[in-house]
């Protein structure tokens, strides 16, 4: 008998058990794949290295806490590099800006790039420094769900503030009320892309995000995403915590008189709480099997899902850096496609992140590791011809942005689609961040941290509350064992 079962060991569920481990529960994490980490996987060929999924960390304190937790330094369990730079901008018009972290650089920048906005960006990432710290702080640490749960004494403090939030502005209308440049418009707009989301209709609140790269800073872990769930599995293995990988779970039933029957192809585990570390649309149609539940939340707005290909670039590139955004020329029209009509966004915006830039040791000398991502709609198929036209045309436009060749020194090359990512990664209908945050009320919408139906039932990782990313995954985990301590 176990205090706790955790199905799923992406990094949400492998900082979970951690968390319960140390209240002294005996912990069992189960996982479909042989590997933990979930999304953040990593490929190599050729003497390239790419992480699969995630590729921008910031907050690093979130991860140390946890190896804090049992008095470990987090230096001998994983390590990261600053970057000097959030994101390297390249527009259709030839327009091109560099987003440094040091505040007196990128004002200098913006002041040469836009003229009078510098002053306003100043003012604007100000502004949602405030945000995170206040109104922020309190709902990404807290289930929100559970009136008992919340600090009404902060909230009572905070009350003429929250009516400050643009909680029911769109991100673009605060945006446009900012900004005069539509360059920058654009870029600020990009930050609900971090939820796979759509500016246009998603909370202005979400202006929070720039804090995070821009006042916090951009990091990567030495050896890649993958040293984050790679030392959380580690010091999982020291403290006791149990593991079973490369397991299918068939059912988990709750007991009448208490506690869980979780199954798998071969063995029957029981539990006094389970806590669904994995897709919670997913959990309640092929684990829970709980159909109403099933139907309410795969009804909600998927967010967008991903087209990636890893390209080994023989080849030098120094105008680039670790990120790199290549905009669409109408952007509003990008969202439109993706959400609205459901199609890939062919002229859509594209992401390049080469981690070699930090990591020399993820390619071969004089080579780059190309991570190349379009958004793209969760459950759509997309069949080898028509990836095949996405791609040459991503290289197209790309190439002309940077005036280089590009595709003669592509040596090899792997790649990742929507149906790929919910077959490897448990995701519906591959959609990377679970439901969207398109409403402005999605927060109070989305997945609660616990089960209403269900007693000793909990839910951590990228689909719940508080949403999808490295930290606020991580951050789940931290919500849910508050939950268990205090239910305890």
């Amino acid at each position: 008998m176990y205090d706790t079962i955790i199905i799923g060991g992406g990094v949400a569920g492998l900082a979970a058990a951690l968390r319960l481990r140390k209240r002294g529960d005996k912990v069992l994490v189960l996982e479909k794949n042989a590997y933990v980490g979930g999304k953040m996987n990593a490929y190599q060929s050729k003497g390239y290295r790419w992480d699969t999924g995630p590729s921008l960390f910031t907050i690093p304190m979130v991860v140390d806490e946890l190896y804090e937790l049992y008095g470990r330094n987090p230096r001998d369990y994983y390590n990261y590099n600053t970057d000097t730079v959030a994101c390297r901008y390249f527009f259709r018009d030839g327009l091109r800006t560099t987003f440094y972290t040091d505040r007196t650089k990128l004002k200098e920048e913006i002041q040469e790039k836009f003229g009078d906005d510098a002053k306003m960006v100043d003012t604007y990432l100000d502004k949602s420094r405030e945000k995170f710290e206040s109104l922020g702080e309190v709902f990404l640490q807290n289930s929100i769900h559970k009136v008992s749960e919340l600090p009404w004494g902060k909230l009572a403090g905070m009350a003429g503030k929250i009516a400050r939030m643009d909680l029911f502005k769109s991100l673009n209308q605060v945006n446009q009320r900012k900004f005069k440049d539509p360059h920058l418009i654009q870029i600020f707009n990009r930050y609900t892309t971090y939820n796979g989301s759509n500016p246009y209709e998603a909370s202005g609140v979400y202006s929070m995000i720039a804090h995070l790269e821009q006042n916090i800073g951009t990091f990567f872990p030495i050896g890649g995403m993958r040293a984050i769930p790679e030392g959380f599995y580690r010091l999982g293995q020291e403290v006791g915590v149990e593991y079973e990988l490369g397991v299918t779970i068939q059912t988990c039933a709750p007991k009448a008189a208490g506690g869980y029957t979780v199954t798998t192809e071969d063995r029957t585990y029981e539990a006094k709480r389970v806590v669904c570390a994995v897709d919670c649309v997913q959990f309640y149609q092929k684990i829970l099997k709980d159909d109403a539940l099933y139907q309410k939340y795969s009804q909600q707005e998927s967010s967008t899902s991903a087209l990636i290909f890893y390209m080994g670039v023989k080849k030098s590139f120094p105008e680039l850096g670790l990120h790199n955004i290549f905009f669409s020329e109408d952007y509003q029209e990008e969202f439109k496609i993706l959400f609205k009509k459901k199609e890939v966004a062919v002229d859509g915006t594209v992401y390049v992140h080469i981690s070699s830039k930090l990591n020399p040791e993820d390619a071969p000398e004089g080579g780059e590791n190309w991570f190349v991502m379009m958004n793209v709609p969760a459950g759509i198929e997309i069949e080898d011809e028509e990836k095949a036209a996405i791609r040459e045309a991503i290289l197209t436009r790309l190439e002309k942005a940077l005036g280089k060749d590009i595709k003669p020194y592509v040596e090899t090359e792997l790649s990742w689609k929507p149906t790929q990512i919910a077959a490897d990664t448990g995701a519906y209908l591959g959609a990377v961040y679970g439901a969207a945050s398109n409403r402005k009320t999605a927060a109070l919408t989305r997945h609660p941290n616990f089960s209403r139906k269900y007693k000793d039932l909990y839910f951590c990782g990228g689909t719940v509350h508080p949403g999808g990313g490295i930290p606020l995954a991580i951050q789940s985990a931290k919500i849910v064992d508050k939950l268990i301590a205090h239910e305890r």
